[in-house]
């Protein structure tokens, strides 16, 4: 996969929060546990800022070939061809790796639950980020599916941030999560 020297916010989610103002910036050793990775475009600019090792989960067949030729390039990247929802095949690739963030951007009906699933792989301590894209959860206005979801979320997560992703990704939001 051939990079573009340019993070485009409107091909990455975890970029189009940094320009609308969450602080994200890493320190350069954390173990990133990607769920919902595609193709790898975010995460082959993830590669130029830490060090530590990215746990780029995709189930899609035609998303995790490049993700896999990505992966070949850059050695931190530990490619994982499976459903996210299978946390088993997840703690048995992870093994004892302590993952500093776990960043969601799968659009799905279950969103919430996979985020829950995942959390069990991580401690307190762990960044959670969640890439919220409220048309894949309800038809319904993205406010009304939005305050659904932040209840929800409250339930096992202290929400330290969000925001909206417009312009750049039309209802989608962007979460800074912590386990309770």
């Amino acid at each position: 996969m051939e990079q573009n020297n340019e993070w485009d916010p409107k091909h990455s989610k975890w970029k189009a929060a940094e320009v609308k103002g969450l602080n994200l910036d890493l320190l350069g050793g954390e173990n990133i546990l990607y769920l919902g990775a595609s193709s790898g475009t975010t995460v082959s600019f993830l590669t130029e800022l830490t060090k530590g090792k990215i746990f780029a989960v995709e189930k899609a067949p035609l998303m995790a070939i490049p993700l896999v030729n990505l992966a070949e390039l850059k050695e931190n990247i530990i490619p994982i061809f499976a459903d996210a929802r299978n946390i088993e095949k997840l703690k048995e690739i992870i093994k004892d790796e302590k993952i500093d963030i776990l960043f969601q951007d799968i659009p799905s009906l279950d969103q919430i639950r996979i985020l829950r699933l995942a959390s069990s792989l991580v401690d307190k301590n762990c960044k959670i980020y969640l890439s919220l894209k409220t048309q894949s959860i309800s038809q319904q206005p993205k406010k009304v599916t939005f305050t659904k979801v932040k209840k929800e979320l409250e339930k096992d997560f202290k929400i330290i941030n969000f925001m909206e992703l417009e312009p750049y990704h039309q209802k989608h939001y962007f979460f800074i999560l912590q386990k309770l």
